[in-house]
């Protein structure tokens, strides 16, 4: 089985230019996990998650810290309504997503695309062909393919 047969190809997608809030619309309301970064060639420059988003409103410290359990109160650490306002409008998916993508081509086995998830931690690759993004494939996907085959 091979991962053209199960993969999505119509992708949901945003440019490298969209904001915090467009991305974080069409993930909230969509409930995907990741969305491709194309350019006008279609070529992948990126994903953005909401992990990615989510990030973008911690503070930087946070990165530093191996345990927070000292932390008595985060309701003194949180940010105001000015500072999420900024954010959602100032910071652009260039700002926020992940440049090194782990993906798969069409032609790969299911079993790798397996593999190539669980060794990587992710729930979703993005299917190429050369640097072109043709499609996506998903743990939802894959489950699909095993329990349709008779």
């Amino acid at each position: 089985m091979k991962v053209k047969e199960y993969m999505t190809k119509e992708v949901t997608t945003v440019s490298s230019s969209a904001t915090f809030r467009e991305v974080g619309e069409i993930l909230y309301k969509n409930a995907f996990d990741i969305l491709p970064v194309i350019d006008k060639k279609k070529e992948l420059l990126g994903v953005v998650s909401k992990a990615d988003l989510l990030h973008a409103v911690l503070p930087d410290y946070f990165d530093l810290l191996s345990d927070f359990s000292f932390v008595r109160d985060f309701g003194a650490l949180e940010i105001d309504k000015d500072s999420i306002f900024m954010i959602e409008r100032l910071l652009v998916v260039s700002d926020l997503m992940t440049k090194h993508v782990i993906t798969i081509g069409e032609d790969d086995s299911l079993l790798k695309a397996i593999a190539v998830m669980n060794k990587n931690k992710v729930r979703v690759l993005p299917v190429v062909k050369g640097n072109k993004l043709i499609g996506i494939i998903s743990r939802r996907d894959i489950l699909r393919a095993f329990l349709t085959t008779d």
